[in-house]
């Protein structure tokens, strides 16, 4: 048994901009707060995991789960990022990668601790684009520290390569107690 692929289709700009809008109108709803609105960009069988693993199935958990952050966790917060990717699967799938990061209603300035990178699955229907999956995770930033701490207490970190990461625990143990 063999499987064929199909080449990546190249981006239609009229699609990439209908896209592009959907997840302003997200942005914009989570903006004024409004689980409904943030929610209705997602098919009624959405799937939406949080940065915390959280599993919310449909648009109707997605809009409860949200307006209940909104209306305490996430009170007065903001939205800050964009799309960094758009790939086209087929002329009515997209797979879209975005880092947006959340602004704390007295902040200035955007934290480095509430970057992420979601990865969007948008399909084309009748009346347009929309969202079907969503998967945000937490950008870690750690130093050198950070890491072989973290090694050494769970042999690995995850998220991505890193050389300290790659040596056992034992061994970084040894080293240190020298």
């Amino acid at each position: 048994m063999s499987l064929q692929t199909s080449p990546i289709l190249t981006s239609n700009p009229t699609d990439e901009t209908a896209i592009r809008a959907v997840v302003q109108q997200m942005v914009d709803a989570w903006r004024r707060s409004d689980g409904t609105a943030y929610a209705a960009v997602f098919t009624e069988d959405a799937d939406y995991i949080a940065f915390n693993g959280t599993h919310f199935k449909g648009r109707q958990e997605i809009a409860s789960s949200h307006q209940q952050l909104f209306d305490t966790f996430l009170r007065g917060t903001d939205l800050k990022g964009e799309i960094k990717s758009m790939r086209f699967l087929s002329s009515e799938i997209a797979l879209v990668h975005a880092n947006y990061r959340i602004v704390d209603s007295w902040r200035t300035e955007v934290s480095s601790m509430r970057e992420s990178i979601e990865t969007f699955v948008a399909v084309k229907r009748d009346n347009g684009w929309i969202l079907t999956a969503f998967h945000i995770t937490r950008v870690q930033h750690r130093n050198w520290l950070q890491w072989v701490l973290c090694v050494i207490a769970s042999g690995g970190c995850g998220g991505g390569s890193s050389e300290a990461a790659a040596i056992p625990a034992r061994t970084i143990a040894l080293r240190f107690s020298r």
